[in-house]
C-alpha cells in the first residue's frame, strides 16, 4: 500500500528532501497539475505519468505522502446486479480471441449517490482498447437511457453497420433486453451478448469503479446537471490522458492510434474470462479482469 511507511523509511526520506528541497515545489506542483484532471490518480501512477527528473519513484512517492497528497484505494463496491437465466441471449466471448477494436462492446449501469438521492450511470466501453465510447447519467432506470448512450457509442464510431464483427456484451438487464434496445442492435448488425454468470462483466465494473472513486467522488456536486456535467469530464480524462498499466501505460486514445500502425498478427491476442470451465483461460497475458 503507497500510504505506507516504516519509521526508518521515513528518516531516509526526510534527508534526501533536505538534498532536494529546492525541487520539492516543483514536484509538487506536479502532483496537483496531474490532479486537476486526475483528481483519484495514485502517486505512482502519476509518476509513471509525468517521469520527473531527478527523483527516483519511491521518493516521489514520499514526497507526496509527506504532503498529505496519498490516495487510498476505493471500497470494493457491492454487486448489484441480478441475472435472469430466461433470457434468451447467450454469453458469444467464450473461447474466442480479439484482436482489435469494435469487436467486443461491454455496457453496464452502476449506482451513483449525490446528495441523498441515487443516480444511474451507463457506460459502454471497447473492451481491447478500453476506451469508453459511450455514457449517459440520469435518474431513472428506463431503458432510454441506455438507448442514448448505445447512440453516442455508434456515433464515437462512425454509425456504420458492422456485418455482426461487432459483439454487444451486457448483463441480463431489461433494459438490454428491451426491445428497443435489441432492434437498434440488430439494425446496425451487432451481436448481443449477455452474462451467464453476474462475475462475467467485471472488466466494465472495474471501469464504473474508476470513474466514481477516482474521479467523480473529488467533485463537488449538488445536481444533476452538474454530474452530467462532471462525467463528462471523467470520461474524458480516463480516454485521452490517463496512462492503462495493461495498455502499455498510455491513454485508451493513443493505443487505438498505435494500433493502426500494428499489423494485426503482432498484436496482442486477448482472451475474455468467463465462468464456462471448459474455457478457462490459463495464460495471465490474455485475460481480461482490468
Amino acid at each position: 500500500m503507497e500510504c505506507g511507511i516504516s519509521k526508518q523509511a521515513h528518516d531516509q526520506m526526510i534527508k534526501r528532501l533536505e538534498q532536494q528541497a529546492h525541487k520539492v515545489p516543483f514536484y509538487i506542483g506536479l502532483i496537483l497539475e496531474v490532479r486537476e484532471m486526475h483528481p483519484g490518480m495514485g502517486l505512482r501512477t502519476i509518476y509513471e505519468k509525468v517521469n520527473p527528473d531527478g527523483i527516483g519513484r519511491d521518493s516521489f512517492i514520499e514526497l507526496g505522502i509527506s504532503y498529505g497528497l496519498c490516495i487510498e484505494p476505493p471500497r470494493i463496491s457491492i454487486q448489484t446486479t441480478q441475472a435472469h437465466p430466461s433470457t434468451a441471449y447467450r454469453n458469444l466471448l467464450s473461447g474466442k480471441e480479439f484482436t482489435d477494436v469494435n469487436q467486443v462492446w461491454s455496457s453496464d449501469i452502476t449506482y451513483y449517490n449525490l446528495k441523498d438521492k441515487t443516480f444511474y450511470i451507463i457506460l459502454i466501453m471497447d473492451v481491447y482498447s478500453r476506451r469508453i465510447v459511450g455514457y449517459q447519467v440520469s435518474d431513472n432506470l428506463r431503458a432510454e437511457n441506455n438507448i442514448k448512450a448505445l447512440k453516442m457509442a455508434l456515433d464515437t464510431r462512425g454509425n456504420c453497420k458492422y456485418g455482426l464483427g461487432l459483439i454487444h456484451h451486457s448483463d441480463r438487464g431489461s433494459q438490454y433486453t428491451s426491445e428497443i434496445y435489441t432492434d437498434l442492435l440488430d439494425e446496425f448488425e451487432i451481436q448481443i451478448s449477455m452474462c451467464s454468470n453476474v462475475y462475467e462483466n467485471t472488466h466494465l465494473e472495474r471501469v464504473n469503479g474508476t470513474i466514481k472513486n477516482r474521479y467523480l467522488k473529488y467533485w463537488n456536486m449538488d445536481n444533476l446537471y452538474q454530474l452530467r456535467q462532471r462525467l463528462e469530464q471523467a470520461v474524458y480524462a480516463y480516454n485521452y490522458d490517463k496512462p492503462h498499466e495493461s495498455l502499455g501505460k498510455v491513454s485508451p486514445v493513443e493505443y487505438e492510434d498505435i494500433l493502426v500502425q500494428t499489423p494485426l498478427d503482432q498484436r496482442k491476442k486477448l482472451e475474455i474470462f468467463t465462468i464456462d470451465k471448459r474455457n478457462w483461460v490459463t495464460d495471465p497475458n490474455q485475460i481480461m479482469l482490468f
